[in-house]
C-alpha cells in the first residue's frame, strides 16, 4: 500500500481521554440548567480516575433533559473538531479534507457462482439452532435474559418475513464494510446471502474467499488494502464508484486498540459518511459495546430488580460487605442508564463508543448529516453486541472474569455467535418497514440487567475465575498477557 502524506490524528497531541473530559465539561458549561446535576469533576485528573462512575451519571442526566438531542449534537460537533488531518506537523480540520476528492482505489472483483443464500446456523450453550428454528432461538435467548425483547421480536420477524426455505437473500443490495476483516464483521454471511460487498480493510480477505476454485459471493476488494487513517478521501471516492447510482448499506466495523485508534477510526468512518451524497446512503450499521452507558427501559429495571430479589445467599452476603458496588443502574428523574463502564478498557475506548457511536447514531437517526443542505433522518442500525471473546480481550483478567461470570448470570459470546446474531439484527434493521431506533435492540448477555455495577461484578467474577483456573493467575503474575 502506498504511504499517504498525512494521517488522521487527534488535535494538539491530545489523548482521547482528555478530549472526552473537555467536551463533557464544555457541554455542562453550555447547557448549565440541563446538566447541572451531572456532577462532572472540575479537573481532568479526577475524571480520569472516576470516569466509570461519571459517564453513566452524565448520560442519565442528558437523557432526562428535553434538550437531550441538542446536547448530543453539541458534543458530537465538539468531538469532530478535535480530530484532524495532520501533514508535516500541520493540522487541517478533518471535515475540510473531503472538500478535495481523492482518487478511487483500484478494485478487484471476485465473481461468484449464484449465491445459495445465508442459512444461519446458531450455536448457543452447545446446542445448534438451524435457521428454521430462529424464532425458538430468539425465545430461548430472551428467556435466559441474554437479549432485549426488541431483539427477540426482530429475530422472530426475520423468521417469518425474510427467510425462504431456511435461507436469507440479499440479492441486489450493495454493502460497504469498513473493517471487513474485523472479528465482529458478518461479511461472509452477507456475501452468502447474495449481496455485492465492498471489502475495505488494511487486511486482505482470507485466501479461500478469492480462490477461483472456491469463490464466495460478489466481492470487490482493494488488492493494495484500504487504510481509513491514511486514505479517507480515496476510500470515499471508492465507495462512490462502487455505489454508482445505487444507495448502499454502510457497515462500520473498523477497530484497533492503542494510540487512540478507536476514536480516530470511528471519526474517519463518520466523516466519510457525512461527506457522502445523502441519496447514496441506504443505511448505516454499527455495533455498540455493552460496557458503554446505555439507556434502560422499565422492563430492564424490573428484570434487574427481579434478579436481585432471587439472588443466592453468597451473592447477597458479598453485596452487604460492599464488594459488589451498589445498584446496577444510574437513575436520574425519568431516565436510567447502565453502570457497565470498566476502567480496564480505558477512557479512550469510551470516548470512541460514547461520542463516536451512541451520540453520533442518535444525531444521524434524528437530524441526518450535519452538513447536508436538506438533512433528513437516516436509517441507523446501532445495536449492542454481547461481551465477545475477541483477540482484543485476550487478557488474563478478562479470561478469569469470563470463567466466573456465569455465577453472576452473565454470559459471553464467541466471535462467531456475535457475528451471526448481530448480523441478523442488522439485516432486520435494513428490511423492516419501520425505522430502527438506536439502542433498543441489545444482545447484552445479562450485563444490562445485572443488579450491580459491572466494574465491581467483574472483580468478583475474576476472583471466581482465578479460583477455578489458577493458571490464569500465574499468567497474570508472570506478565505474559
Amino acid at each position: 500500500m502506498a504511504e499517504s502524506e498525512g494521517s488522521i490524528q487527534l488535535a494538539h497531541g491530545q489523548s482521547a481521554s482528555s478530549i472526552l473530559f473537555e467536551v463533557l465539561a464544555a457541554a455542562v458549561a453550555h447547557f448549565p440548567d440541563a446538566l447541572q446535576d451531572a456532577r462532572l469533576p472540575a479537573q481532568q485528573k479526577a475524571f480520569r480516575t472516576d470516569y466509570p462512575r461519571c459517564l453513566p451519571r452524565f448520560e442519565a442526566v442528558r437523557l432526562a433533559s428535553p434538550e437531550r438531542l441538542k446536547i448530543a449534537s453539541y458534543l458530537v460537533a465538539l468531538a469532530r473538531a478535535r480530530v484532524v488531518w495532520r501533514v508535516e506537523e500541520q493540522d487541517l480540520p478533518l471535515k475540510q479534507l473531503f472538500d478535495t476528492p481523492g482518487d478511487p482505489l483500484t478494485l478487484q472483483a471476485v465473481q461468484a457462482t449464484p449465491a445459495t443464500g445465508w442459512s444461519p446456523s446458531l450455536v448457543y450453550r452447545g446446542k445448534r439452532w438451524p435457521a428454521e428454528a430462529l424464532s425458538d432461538y430468539a425465545d430461548h435467548l430472551m428467556s435466559r435474559n441474554m437479549i432485549t425483547p426488541a431483539a427477540g421480536t426482530a429475530l422472530t420477524w426475520l423468521h417469518h418475513n425474510a427467510l425462504t426455505d431456511g435461507a436469507l437473500r440479499l440479492d441486489g443490495r450493495k454493502i460497504v464494510v469498513m473493517g471487513a476483516n474485523a472479528e465482529m464483521a458478518p461479511t461472509r454471511s452477507w456475501l452468502e446471502a447474495g449481496a455485492s460487498v465492498l471489502w475495505l480493510d488494511v487486511a486482505a480477505p482470507p485466501p479461500e474467499w478469492t480462490d477461483p476454485k472456491n469463490p464466495i459471493g460478489n466481492l470487490q476488494r482493494c488488492p493494495a488494502g484500504a487504510d481509513l487513517l491514511r486514505q479517507p478521501t480515496e476510500i470515499l471516492s471508492t465507495i462512490r464508484a462502487f455505489a454508482g447510482k445505487d444507495p448502499v448499506d454502510l457497515a462500520l466495523y473498523a477497530y484497533a486498540p492503542g494510540q487512540a485508534r478507536e476514536m480516530r477510526l470511528t471519526a474517519s468512518m463518520s466523516e466519510i459518511i457525512n461527506a457522502l451524497p445523502q441519496a447514496l446512503i441506504n443505511s448505516i450499521t454499527m455495533l455498540v459495546s455493552p460496557t458503554t452507558p446505555t439507556q434502560l427501559g422499565t422492563q430492564d429495571l424490573e428484570m434487574m430488580q427481579a434478579r436481585r430479589n432471587t439472588r443466592p445467599g453468597w451473592e447477597a452476603a458479598l453485596d452487604q460487605l460492599g464488594l459488589l458496588g451498589g445498584w446496577g443502574s444510574e437513575q436520574y428523574q425519568s431516565a436510567a442508564t447502565t453502570r457497565t463502564v470498566v476502567d480496564i478498557q480505558g477512557a479512550s475506548y469510551q470516548a470512541a463508543q460514547y461520542l463516536g457511536k451512541i451520540l453520533t447514531a442518535e444525531c444521524w437517526a434524528n437530524l441526518g448529516q450535519p452538513e447536508s443542505d436538506e438533512p433528513k433522518p437516516l436509517r441507523v442500525s446501532a445495536n449492542t453486541a454481547a461481551i465477545t471473546r475477541t483477540r482484543s480481550l485476550d487478557h488474563p483478567v478478562f479470561a478469569a472474569a469470563f470463567g466466573g461470570a456465569a455465577a453472576l448470570g452473565v454470559e459471553t459470546f464467541t466471535p462467531r455467535q456475535s457475528r451471526q446474531v448481530n448480523g441478523l439484527l442488522a439485516v432486520h434493521d435494513w428490511l423492516h418497514p419501520a425505522m430502527p431506533v438506536p439502542g433498543q435492540m441489545r444482545v447484552h448477555g445479562g450485563i444490562h440487567t445485572l443488579p450491580y455495577p459491572l466494574s465491581s461484578a467483574l472483580k468478583v467474577a475474576a476472583a471466581i475465575g482465578f479460583a477455578r483456573s489458577p493458571r490464569l493467575l500465574l499468567r497474570l503474575i508472570s506478565g505474559s498477557a
